[in-house]
């Protein structure tokens, strides 16, 4: 057998970020609703809507899955580990732009409109050094854009995930996806027993642990139920994912076959609706119920539904097209920036335009719906400039520099010939 060429792209992998992008913001504007003065059909899409921050889970197990495939087609083609260097060369191209831009935005307007935030220094600092996500005080580095918690903990993933495929590469000299697949989950399961020491030794103390002390007081009740090698075991089940889409993609007439029929279809479309239809049947659940150690977002089943697509959806006819359509497509592309500015535009509009645009503060559903299209369309224009102005130019920046590394590697191998 040998490694297919073709389907450079993975399929479905657009539809699942912009189902995970829209879900989290969908999550924040449902928050400015007033739930009790709603229609009870009106409460229950809310509520739905309000389990929309497992889009969050979706993002970092579709970070798993992307950045882990390179290593699993070079391990499973018998190549060499992908260069490490040039592989955080790009993920610090993919992030550092969009999110520096934001961040100073944020600095910026704490400091011209006086916006009281306790340990300014520190949270700052960690915010810009991505290291935010290791301590209560510092987990939300500003006051006025939540969703900045998850960058430090998405970072943490990108570092320690070449550290364990490292060992992949070269500990085993037979190289197997069964082999490969044992790995991850036994490093799964160790990932697992040290996130359980994290809340026998490191759970905080009681003492201000709370919304109603603020956002520090919010990260001290979340945690440790929040922490980065918790979340680092939701981007190990889209490593796992990604192992199976690289398994996949070798040839193999049973593989055909399944993919002739329409299987992988079937089975994409079973994953994707059994995960809404979890989310449907537990969105009146509290908050770190249903799930391993108490962790976010209904971990690992929620999870593992959503890795079923993404681990098939190349080999799909029909179902990763209708994913990977037109609008979602666009989403995804500028679903960086959609993340990075959405709440900052509803922490604005709360303090210039709608006074009642706070958590269950909005009592007319019309008014809500409103107010919440008018962020929708306000944070899709400042994304997509962002992304063309901003996060494009050196995103192609860094790939004209990686070609010309790869140009003057091969040169100097043809001239040592």
């Amino acid at each position: 057998m040998k490694l297919t060429t073709s389907q450079q792209h993975l399929g479905g992998a657009d539809g699942i970020r912009a189902f995970a992008c829209l879900a989290v913001m969908f999550h924040h504007f449902a928050q400015r609703l007033s739930m009790g003065q709603q229609q009870e059909a009106v409460q229950e899409i809310q509520a739905f809507l309000l389990v929309g921050n497992t889009g969050v889970s979706i993002f970092f197990v579709l970070s798993g899955f992307l950045l882990a495939f390179p290593f699993w087609r070079n391990y499973l083609a018998g190549s060499s580990l992908p260069a490490i260097g040039q592989y955080m060369f790009r993920r610090a191209a993919r992030i550092m732009p969009g999110y520096y831009t934001v961040f100073f935005v944020c600095i910026l307007l704490v400091l011209l409109l006086n916006i009281p935030t306790d340990y300014f220094l520190i949270r700052t600092i960690t915010g810009l050094t991505f290291t935010s996500g290791f301590h209560y005080v510092t987990f939300f580095p500003s006051n006025i854009n939540g969703p900045f918690w998850s960058i430090s903990f998405e970072v943490f993933c990108y570092a320690l995930m070449p550290v364990i495929m490292l060992g992949m590469f070269k500990w085993f000299k037979k190289r197997t996806f069964k082999t490969a697949f044992i790995y991850w989950i036994v490093s799964l399961f160790i990932l697992i027993i040290i996130n359980q020491l994290i809340h026998i030794f490191l759970t905080p103390d009681e003492a201000n642990r709370g919304w109603q002390y603020g956002n520090i007081g919010g990260a001290k009740l979340w945690m440790p139920h929040y922490n980065p090698i918790g979340l680092f075991a939701h981007f190990t089940i889209g490593i796992l994912a990604s192992g199976v889409a690289a398994r996949l993609r070798k040839t193999s007439a049973t593989i055909d076959q399944y993919k002739r029929y329409g299987l992988f279809d079937v089975l994409g479309g079973l994953g994707l609706i059994g995960a809404f239809l979890l989310l449907w049947i537990l969105r009146h659940q509290p908050e770190f119920s249903f799930s391993w150690q108490q962790q976010p977002f209904f971990y690992p089943y929620f999870s593992f539904l959503i890795a079923i697509p993404l681990a098939i959806g190349s080999h799909t006819l029909v179902f990763s097209k209708i994913l990977d359509n037109g609008c979602f497509r666009f989403t995804a592309k500028v679903s960086f920036g959609l993340y990075l500015w959405h709440y900052l535009i509803i922490e604005l509009v709360l303090k210039y335009a709608a006074t009642d645009y706070y958590y269950m503060g909005v009592t007319s559903l019309e008014r809500w719906a409103l107010l919440s299209a008018s962020v929708l369309i306000a944070s899709y224009l400042i994304a997509t400039l962002s992304y063309y102005i901003i996060e494009k130019p050196v995103l192609d920046w860094a790939h004209t520099k990686r070609f010309k590394a790869k140009q003057s590697i091969s040169s100097t191998e043809t001239m040592s010939e």
